[in-house]
């Protein structure tokens, strides 16, 4: 039997280690003007395949429309999304990744994801496979939630949709 109130522990108890040896780190890399939800944008839309609502992205992110709107504008200014009429439905304006948004991507993974080099070369090999190991579990059990496989998979887009009118 599962004990809620034990994973509950659990969590709770990793989340001081998780801010301090992940995610701090991580927010320090972003650039000036660049906020950690403005990343979270960008990775959302790339697991959504590229593009999406901005009704969608706010649903997936939680975070309240009026904000992302203002966050998409950001990323508009910056040039790494772009909107565009949805071909189906004019009514209907999606966010897309521009290329300038991709480079991005990959220049921040291969040059400044070396901020958690110094954590990684404290664990010994067996824990670096491990860690690897859990990671590769988490986001297979967080990709299987019904708030997030609709964005994980690529293409899912719609699914969501289907979500959104059953509701």
């Amino acid at each position: 039997m599962v004990k809620y109130l034990e994973i509950q522990e659990k969590l709770l108890s990793l989340m001081p280690c998780w801010n301090y040896q992940i995610a701090k780190p991580f927010k320090q890399l972003l650039d000036e003007g660049f906020s950690l939800e403005m990343y979270y944008c960008l990775k959302t839309l790339e697991w959504a395949g590229g593009s999406a609502t901005m009704s969608q992205i706010a649903a997936w992110t939680k975070v309240p429309k009026h904000q992302m709107t203002k966050m998409v504008n950001k990323l508009v200014e910056q040039e790494l999304v772009e909107r565009f009429d949805d071909p189906d439905d004019r009514r209907i304006v999606k966010i897309k990744l521009t290329e300038k948004a991709d480079r991005y991507m990959e220049h921040f993974l291969s040059h400044n994801a070396a901020c958690f080099l110094p954590l990684l070369e404290q664990m010994s090999e067996q824990d670096l496979e491990d860690f690897s190991h859990s990671l590769d579990e988490l986001f297979r059990i967080f990709s299987n939630l019904p708030s997030s496989k609709y964005f994980i998979d690529a293409g899912k887009a719609a699914e969501f949709d289907d979500m959104e009118e059953n509701q």
